[in-house]
């Protein structure tokens, strides 16, 4: 299962590493680039419901695969198609391949994790951030080669390995239960402001970061996935260790101290002159968020199935929302104050953290 994660984590990482060339290939400024990611956010919103159904129905295992299978195919799409609307349709559809196959990956663990009678779920989430981290790294290298090839050959390797997922028993009463949706209570309602506003935060970082190394500091095409891939670095291990952090500090303080260490890491990256600099600070944030999420997943679940849909909704939400914001408050005020949206929102984040119970 691990490795459908990664596979997932593969895939976003390409995408987010390989930006910055789109942006300028397919000419946008900050406030196209926005609107591009947004269509891809509405598109993972979309297909969430639909892809949950059908698992539930045909098993998450099968699901899985599938979803794989459209994931490798999608993600050629954005720097294959030509003009504005082909671009809008086709991130929505990578928006769609994303989401279904983390529906029916997390649906899939969380009832391995159920069986394994032990938190688990943060090893597969390192898993997924190993992948980006790859998918960046891969979409680096392979930068001089143009476009297409630098995102035909993570969809090739995303889509063989989804087969991994054909060995998988499938399960089926838990991906239902991952789309129902109940009204929240004001615990409840607590973590998904937490949880928006570590999505926003993450996804902020993952799609502008590339793009801020590249039309603020000047670095070449090669150099821009460089934040992304220390970013990505710092979440797997701060994730592989995540469990005895989250023991020893208690997730109160392990909200608090994360979301204090992601916001001087922003600070500082806005700050940098350079990009190794810069890049370190982008592995601050990552190091400071990585946590946070398994927490309040692990909070939501102490109050029933209902509570994690919920507060997963919100988190795809904020996905949806903040990194266009941020391409939108750019377009007029320029990307380091559209960033500076994130350092405002990982200071919210430490101020709600305390209510979190210890």
């Amino acid at each position: 299962m691990t490795a459908v994660f990664v596979a997932n984590g593969t895939a976003f990482g390409a995408w987010a590493g390989n930006i910055p060339r789109l942006r300028e290939a397919a000419g946008l400024d900050n406030a196209a680039l926005g609107i591009v990611l947004l269509c891809l956010s509405l598109g993972a919103v979309a297909a969430m419901p639909v892809i949950g159904r059908y698992a539930a129905r045909l098993g998450t295992a099968r699901a899985c695969w599938m979803s794989a299978l459209a994931l490798g195919a999608a993600l050629v799409l954005p720097a294959s198609v030509q003009g504005w609307w082909a671009l809008l349709g086709s991130a929505a559809l990578l928006g769609a391949a994303l989401g279904g196959l983390d529906v029916c990956m997390n649906a899939h663990a969380a009832a391995m994790e159920r069986r394994w009678g032990a938190a688990i779920m943060s090893s597969f989430h390192a898993g997924w951030s190993l992948g980006q981290m790859a998918g960046a790294t891969l979409a680096g290298v392979l930068a001089a080669t143009g476009l297409v090839p630098a995102m035909a050959l993570p969809g090739a390797l995303i889509a063989v390995v989804g087969l991994s997922a054909l060995l998988l028993p499938d399960e089926r009463p838990e991906a239902a239960e991952a789309v129902r949706f109940a009204w929240p209570s004001r615990p409840v309602l607590l973590l998904c402001a937490l949880i928006a506003l570590c999505f926003a935060i993450e996804g902020g970082a993952a799609d502008w970061s590339g793009v801020y190394l590249r039309t603020v500091l000047g670095v070449g095409e090669s150099m821009a996935s460089t934040s992304l891939v220390v970013f990505a670095g710092a979440m797997v291990v701060f994730r592989l260790w995540g469990d005895a952090v989250v023991r020893r500090l208690g997730p109160g303080r392990t909200i608090v101290w994360g979301s204090g260490l992601a916001a001087a890491g922003l600070a500082a990256a806005l700050m940098a002159p350079g990009v190794w600099t810069a890049s370190m600070g982008f592995a601050l944030v990552g190091a400071g968020v990585a946590n946070i999420v398994p927490v309040v997943f692990s909070a939501a679940g102490a109050r029933g199935a209902a509570g994690v849909s919920t507060v997963a909704t919100a988190g795809y939400g904020a996905v949806m929302a903040g990194p266009p914001l941020i391409g939108f408050v750019s377009q007029e005020f320029g990307l380091r104050v559209g960033l500076m949206l994130l350092v405002a929102g990982a200071a919210v984040m430490a101020w709600l953290g305390r209510r979190v119970g210890s």
